[in-house]
């Protein structure tokens, strides 16, 4: 009885002085992000934190922050060790923080969604002039959309809000991640999909972990840990679990 009270304590110590692995994300982006029925945590991207923190040798803590916004925010003011929520790897990014790619494909054109009907005279990005476009605010679809300023941008804080816009007429469109296309238009058959081509300059070159560019010891911890997963099929493993490979 006595082996067994120390041998509890003991393993009581160890998951008391563990180090954590704080990652910042946010639910309703499935199938990398959502809830179940009982309210917990999964998709894509908590798998690839779990199998990331073992690979570290840390506990792994979700810290849902809600937002592109505020997910940005907590990484700056170093409230979270990493931002991973299928974040596009872009220039722009890249000289604001450290990313590093874990999943994803060379992104070269993007989809644009409409109601009931796609206009056929929408061709690219810049036949959309003078049009309102909902898009959510801080993603890599609204830094394509900054370009082109004769576009009417309106900041959304979740893509569900950018389809009630176009929906009820407050939007002419709304521009999505690929990832999320087939989700969205299964639940939706009113939902039209255009894909427009992106600009060489404006190509996104896959999903990336965000950290902090002050944190390069844990940069470069995460990044070989990642690299393992990647080459033992772990990522593709998962990628297969969640539709996001045939």
């Amino acid at each position: 009885m006595k082996s067994f009270i120390l041998s509890l304590l003991f393993m009581t110590y160890l998951s008391a002085t563990e180090p954590e692995f704080v990652v910042g994300t946010t639910s309703g982006y499935a199938p990398y992000v959502s809830l179940d029925g009982e309210g917990r945590y999964e998709g894509f991207d908590i798998d690839f934190a779990n199998a990331l923190a073992q690979k570290l040798g840390q506990k792994l803590v979700i810290k849902d922050l809600g937002s592109m916004p505020s997910l940005m925010l907590a990484l700056q003011q170093n409230k979270i060790d990493a931002l991973i929520w299928a974040v596009s790897i872009t220039p722009e990014r890249t000289q604001k923080m450290r990313m590093i790619y874990y999943q994803g494909d060379k992104v070269t054109q993007m989809p644009f969604l409409f109601w009931k009907k796609a206009p056929k005279e929408i061709r690219s990005i810049d036949d959309l002039k003078g049009r309102t476009v909902s898009v959510e605010a801080l993603s890599f679809q609204e830094s394509v959309l900054k370009k082109y300023p004769d576009t009417q941008l309106k900041q959304v804080e979740k893509i569900s809000d950018g389809i009630m816009e176009i929906r009820f007429g407050k939007s002419f469109a709304t521009m999505i991640d690929p990832s999320l296309v087939a989700k969205w238009t299964a639940q939706n058959p009113n939902l039209q999909v255009v894909w427009l081509p992106l600009k060489p300059d404006e190509y996104a070159l896959g999903n990336g972990i965000c950290i902090h560019k002050n944190k390069s010891d844990l940069a470069a911890r995460i990044e070989a840990a990642t690299e393992k997963l990647i080459q033992e099929g772990k990522v593709l493993e998962l990628e297969q679990k969640w539709g996001l490979r045939n």
